[in-house]
């Protein structure tokens, strides 16, 4: 569940420079963010991995996040 404070949040940018291995806990918590954002607005990824766009597109999540 969300904490308050994150009810004013517009805009979430996560920057995953550097990232190289991405578990299925940390796939359920951007599932997580994607739908919560798609409440109260947008959320991007940036500088993704060809690595990690691979589990991306092989997951169907690359469908659903905006990755740039």
């Amino acid at each position: 569940m969300p904490r308050k404070s994150c009810s004013i949040l517009k805009e979430l940018v996560l920057d995953f420079t550097g990232l190289e291995y991405i578990s299925s806990a940390g796939l359920r918590v951007i599932l997580k963010m994607q739908k919560f954002m798609n409440v109260k607005g947008t959320m991007k990824l940036i500088h993704v991995s060809d690595i990690i766009q691979d589990v991306f597109d092989i997951t169907g999540f690359a469908d659903i996040l905006s990755i740039e």
